[in-house]
């Protein structure tokens, strides 16, 4: 009996090893990258305690795999948006300010980017951000530029992609930049080329334009875009890749954490409605000087801030500017199980490239 017992359990082995193995290999169809701009872990754990007067109450601490993402540039402990992104988007690191632009040798390569891989290969593609579409953080997505103050360039590229036809979903600020660019008469005819439907606020956003362009200079709720670009951009059996940023930088105290709260609520609802085999993942391109050195909990840190203005308080002090301690990337979905430890900026291009099972491609233009 003993030994029919064992060849049972074996044969279970070899039965469920395969499938075990293909859980944990199991490949996203679409991948979302939310970018939180300055969002490291004191601006999150800030943000939970501002938001709900407790610590770990924020729906990405519940995220289950979780790891230290050590963000530095090539050419500086502390990294700028340009050389964190391109860090992450391309899986090379470079100069703060560089779009895209790895130096090599006496001169410079321009690997692809995800989302440039992403359309050379078929899928949907989006960008949204609450901050100039042709900022660092989205450029890099896009665009490739020695300079990430070249908006004329980066815009450019936005409408003139290397691969596929772009992004289909085209969300952000700054319209008089884009005005100065390409001219407003000029805009119309461009859109409709590309194939865009144009409209003038991301809430007239709807889940039937395939390709659509919202250029706003107003604030706006991220869930009806975020929610409408996924539904929209999973249309099409390939799958998508969008990347989404909202600005966490805390030199305006009470904005910078109601923008992560946005953010954390934003990634809540996704993960609802993005379906089982959509990898999302969350991390900061870099962290930012707040802190709490002191802050009695018998009083709430959102009154205290509310007392001062909106401004820094005895309870949580502000040095406005970029800091190079590691941030946390938190990932749930296929191919999140790869997001642990401590680990480079740049393993996280390798972490949404894996998840889509695509092999490794250094081809740069």
């Amino acid at each position: 009996m003993l030994g029919f017992m064992f060849r049972i359990l074996a044969l279970a082995a070899l039965v469920l090893t395969p499938m075990a193995a293909r859980a944990q290999t199991a490949k996203a169809k679409n991948v979302i990258l939310f970018l939180g701009d300055a969002g490291g872990l004191p601006t999150l754990n800030a943000a939970g305690i501002y938001a709900n007067d407790r610590p770990l109450s924020l729906f990405l601490h519940t995220m289950p795999h979780v790891g230290l993402s050590e963000t530095s540039a090539l050419d500086n402990w502390v990294t700028d948006s340009a050389a964190g992104m391109t860090a992450i988007m391309t899986g090379h690191k470079t100069r703060n300010g560089m779009v895209s632009m790895v130096p090599r040798g006496q001169g410079f390569i321009e690997p692809q980017t995800i989302l440039e891989m992403a359309e050379r290969r078929g899928l949907s593609t989006g960008v949204i951000t609450n901050m100039p579409i042709w900022d660092a953080t989205p450029a890099v997505c896009y665009a490739h530029a020695e300079k990430r103050s070249d908006r004329a360039s980066i815009l450019r590229q936005l409408f003139a992609p290397r691969y596929g036809d772009g992004p289909d979903i085209i969300v952000g600020k700054d319209r008089p930049t884009l005005d100065q660019v390409i001219a407003p008469d000029s805009q119309a005819a461009l859109f409709g080329k590309l194939g865009y439907q144009a409209v003038n606020d991301p809430a007239e956003l709807r889940a039937d334009m395939k390709r659509a362009i919202a250029i706003t200079d107003s604030d706006f709720d991220p869930q009806h875009a975020v929610e409408t670009a996924v539904r929209s951009l999973g249309k099409n059996r390939k799958g998508y890749f969008l990347m989404v940023e909202w600005d966490m930088h805390t030199d305006d105290l009470a904005k910078g954490l109601t923008h992560a709260i946005e953010m954390n609520n934003l990634i809540r609802r996704i993960a609802q409605v993005a379906g089982k085999d959509t990898m999302i993942l969350f991390v900061a391109d870099h962290s930012f000087g707040v802190r709490l050195p002191s802050s009695p909990r018998t009083q709430p840190l959102a009154a205290q801030v509310a007392a001062t203005g909106q401004g820094p308080t005895a309870a949580i002090s502000v040095d406005p500017t970029h800091t190079g301690e590691e941030v946390v990337a938190a990932a749930m979905g296929p191919g999140s199980e790869r997001v642990r430890g401590f680990f480079s900026n740049t393993a996280l291009f390798d972490v949404i490239r894996r998840a889509f099972g695509w092999p490794k491609d250094e081809r740069t233009r």
